[in-house]
């Protein structure tokens, strides 16, 4: 099943001639990032080396897709994966120089609009080959954001009536509507409805997402309940768009709807009670967005080792879409700045609880902050910081969700780089003593040694901190032998990147330093020659005991 569009925008280059036209529309829609073809395009954001695999995988997301490419290679390559209209995200084709633009597939969620916003930048045509949107200023099937139609199952025929010079009546109020150039009368033939009312009418219906669920405890609300009073008070569940808590309450349940916190206003209309529900009504579907505070949102965010290309698509989304970023700022210079509206709060290496509390209070907010971290959050960084605020002070912070979205490790980095090291078992240890002592890192090292993992070194050593590498060393050679394969992965991801493959016996630990992530092999490590004569490691799936 195709999942419903996001607003993530990838801008698909099969050459380097529509690179200047990319960027410029990038700088307008710092959400897009540009996919270019690798043995054709350079300064890509991500570079790919199949076509039809990266643009299925992109419309599998629900990511719209900009191809500066011909129309039938968009056609052939996404022919398959056609399903439903109704969630498919946009899909454009554009030439090269940007002055044709011609919108394929998603007409339903916002390809024409795309569509003609890209013309606006480009100064291009915006090819627009729907007949009721090229007469009538829209598409009654697909309503802007705010509206849900009740019957998209009649749009068409009714497209096609009035096409054909019957007259519309309207009953309600929408802009959307109004501001069209559809063929109202007072006697018109067609009724269209604007209602919060779920009763049966002839015609289009649109529900206004104007009402607001008001639950008396943290329990109430969910949209099973919603759903039940809204059939007891003749509400049409698609209208009911938030959930307004009053503050100190803090919801138990998951919803598909918006959550806000604070005060019904005193010109709102009541609509009914029903089971610890009551449902007012707002004056347009936009003053639910400004009334109270927003439920906040925090994630915490791995990055990677740094450059972009490594970054999930959860995570990227994430980083392009929040509020704030709040992060060691080392790790906020990796995060690209694609969103000029974002407020960055950096701080030192050393103050991980006051960084998540931080966080967390803009989170509670009612703002969406990404907390970032190198490599994956739950390894030795702040996705433990933030549990352990959190259990610190229990209710202290409400309505809010949190969220840790994993990142590519070092370890993981390095390991692909050089073959597959930690293909069998295998463990992380961190060399730092700052939150535990040295006597309880040397009994895990050997340990780990005895029991023959494969070992990951994280914070092997500092400026300050430079004994507890000869330290490991020697404890790892008192149980390995020195032929023991070591990879030494330095700026993984960065400016200066460099795998080296040596032993236990002759790595140097004066070498060694934060910016190095060390792999210690186990016994049965393999070094070899691959193809090319690139050096390759590897730990057998089997192990085998004499």
């Amino acid at each position: 099943m195709t999942p419903e569009p996001t607003d993530r925008i990838a801008l698909v280059l099969l050459n380097q001639r529509g690179m200047e036209i990319a960027r410029k529309i990038q700088t307008a829609l710092p959400v897009a990032q540009i996919y270019g073809l690798a043995s054709r395009v350079d300064g890509a954001d991500t570079v790919f080396d199949n076509t039809t695999e990266t643009l299925c995988n992109l419309y599998r997301s629900g990511t719209s897709i900009i191809g500066f490419c011909a129309t039938g290679i968009l056609i052939r390559a996404l022919a398959p994966e056609l399903s439903n209209k109704r969630a498919e995200p946009p899909v454009v084709a554009m030439s090269d120089d940007g002055s044709a633009i011609v919108p394929l597939l998603g007409g339903l969620t916002g390809a024409n609009e795309l569509a003609q916003t890209l013309a606006g930048i480009t100064g291009g045509t915006a090819t627009v080959t729907a007949s009721g949107a090229r007469q009538f200023g829209l598409q009654l099937e697909a309503p802007p954001a705010g509206y849900t139609l009740a019957n998209p199952e009649d749009a068409k025929t009714i497209t096609s009536d009035l096409l054909a010079g019957k007259t519309a009546r309207l009953i309600g109020k929408a802009s959307f509507l109004t501001d069209s150039t559809l063929p109202f009368s007072p006697d018109g033939d067609i009724p269209i409805h604007v209602t919060v009312y779920s009763d049966q009418h002839s015609g289009l219906v649109y529900h206004p997402h104007s009402i607001v669920a008001v639950p008396k405890n943290e329990q109430n609300g969910s949209d099973d309940s919603i759903h039940a009073a809204c059939l007891a008070l003749n509400i049409a569940p698609a209208s009911v768009a938030t959930i307004l808590f009053p503050e100190g309450l803090d919801p138990t349940f998951q919803t598909v709807r918006a959550i806000r916190y604070g005060d019904v206003p005193d010109n709102w209309k009541l609509h009914g009670n029903h089971n610890d529900l009551a449902f007012y009504e707002a004056p347009t579907p936009e003053a639910l967005q400004t009334t109270g505070r927003a439920h906040g949102h925090l994630a915490v965010v791995g990055v990677g080792p740094g450059d972009r290309g490594y970054l999930t698509a959860d995570a990227r989304d994430a980083l392009d879409h929040a509020d704030d970023l709040v992060g060691y700022d080392t790790y906020l210079s990796l995060v690209p700045n694609t969103n000029p509206d974002q407020i960055r709060h950096a701080s030192g290496n050393r103050v991980e609880i006051e960084r998540a509390e931080q966080a967390l209070d803009l989170a509670v907010q009612g703002r969406r902050v990404a907390l970032v971290t190198s490599g994956d959050p739950g390894i030795f960084a702040m996705a433990s910081a933030v549990m352990e605020a959190l259990e610190a002070k229990p209710g202290h912070w409400t309505g809010l969700d949190v969220t840790v979205i994993p990142g590519i490790s070092a370890m993981q980095t390095a390991a692909a780089k050089i073959g597959a090291p930690i293909g069998h078992d295998f463990c992380t240890i961190s060399l730092s003593d700052i939150r535990k002592p040295w006597e309880i890192v040397a009994k895990r090292l050997q340990a780990a040694a005895e029991a023959d993992f494969v070992i990951a070194l994280y914070n092997p050593a500092s400026k300050t901190r430079r004994e507890q590498i000869h330290q490991t060393k020697q404890v790892l050679l008192d149980i390995h032998a020195p032929e023991v394969p070591v990879i030494l992965g330095r700026n993984l991801g960065r400016s200066g990147e460099s795998i080296e493959v040596t032993t236990l016996g002759t790595f140097d630990p004066d070498t060694i330093d934060m910016r190095t992530v060390l792999v210690i092999g186990s016994s049965r490590t393999r070094v070899f020659e691959g193809p090319g004569g690139k050096q390759l490691v590897y730990t057998p799936r089997t192990y085998e005991t004499d």
